[in-house]
């Protein structure tokens, strides 16, 4: 009887540090298609570019730029992941969701040991 309460224990510390390593957010999860430019800077922050024009039909499209950083394997390296994210928006509303470059920055370790 000890031994599965030891089990279950096991388990269940196992499954909690698995959940935990989780560290990051992908910004393309914290918006919808229809949402408005005011929605998606209050879910995302503030872009660090954005663009504008009118299509032929006249209406404004916009595009919400912006840069997400996320480190490489689940949080157990210092190599990261620099996403950019394209909101794109027909008068005034969410109607794509684009995702552009990628910059992978790779940490390179020291292994020289001074003793």
């Amino acid at each position: 009887m000890k031994t599965k309460k030891i089990h279950f224990l096991l388990v269940i510390t196992f499954f909690a540090l698995l959940l935990s390593c989780k560290t990051h957010t992908i910004l393309s999860q914290k918006v919808t298609l229809g949402m408005t430019k005011e929605q998606i800077i209050q879910a995302c922050g503030k872009p660090y570019k954005t663009s504008a024009r009118y299509d032929n039909e006249e209406n404004l499209q916009e595009i919400l730029f912006y840069k997400e950083k996320t480190w490489d394997d689940g949080g157990w390296s210092w190599s990261t992941t620099v996403t950019n994210h394209l909101f794109i928006l027909k008068n005034g509303k969410l109607v794509a969701i684009d995702q552009g470059n990628e910059e992978h920055n790779k940490q390179q370790y020291n292994t020289l040991f001074v003793w």
